[in-house]
């Protein structure tokens, strides 16, 4: 992917995320003065932000986040091997701000008084970003940003790049279970979907070590 290709879209995603903060602040005025911003594993509201915060403050998040993620790798160390995987990151990097963009979008939409299934939705989507980044982890090259940093995979590139390819496999599995436990009963739905979004990392993690090992 060229540069003036990435400029472009980081320069749309920009724009695209400013109206977005537009259209929030927009239900400013119809807004009731408490808007429920947190739900608990039983889909019931515990948690409440005045309607300033929720409609001009988180959605500044997705703004931020996009920033962070787009000037960090200029910090990085090893920024030179981002070239070798910039399509990747540029999908990763819209996944993420998109899927936040809903989250914060959705508390809006409940204070107006539309049904909305919070829990499920956010569980469903956290679980398709869960396959998005695991589908792309295979990609992703040595680098002390994205990925599993872990002190073996940072100290041995081969170790990286077998540790991104099981570990994007794993997750894939994991968001899929994910988003069918999102749909279960709470109790049960919860514990899945924990499983499905921890145990990959724990199984990866060990099997890196294992491969650090073998190959030292």
């Amino acid at each position: 992917m060229g540069t003036k290709h990435v400029i472009k879209i980081n320069w749309l995603t920009v724009v695209v995320l400013v109206i977005f903060w537009g259209i929030c602040a927009s239900f400013y005025p119809s807004l009731p003065e408490q808007v429920p911003t947190h739900w608990n594993i039983h889909g019931e509201v515990d948690g409440y932000s005045h309607k300033s915060v929720a409609s001009l403050i988180l959605p500044l998040l997705p703004l931020a986040l996009y920033l962070g993620l787009t000037f960090a790798p200029l910090l990085d160390p090893k920024k030179q091997n981002y070239e070798k995987f910039a399509a990747s990151y540029e999908k990763v990097r819209l996944a993420i701000v998109l899927v936040m963009m809903v989250v914060t979008f959705l508390p809006l939409v409940a204070a107006m008084g539309y049904s909305v299934n919070i829990a499920l939705l956010v569980k469903a989507l956290v679980a398709l970003l869960f396959v998005v980044l695991g589908n792309y982890m295979g990609k992703i090259r040595h680098n002390y940003l994205v990925g599993f940093r872990l002190p073996w995979t940072l100290d041995n590139e081969d170790v990286w790049n077998k540790t991104h390819r099981v570990g994007g496999r794993l997750m894939v599995l994991g968001g899929l279970v994910a988003f069918l436990s999102a749909f279960l009963d709470s109790t049960p739905g919860f514990v899945l979907f924990m499983l499905g979004i921890f145990l990959p990392f724990v199984i990866t993690i060990i099997y890196s070590y294992r491969a650090y090992q073998r190959m030292k």
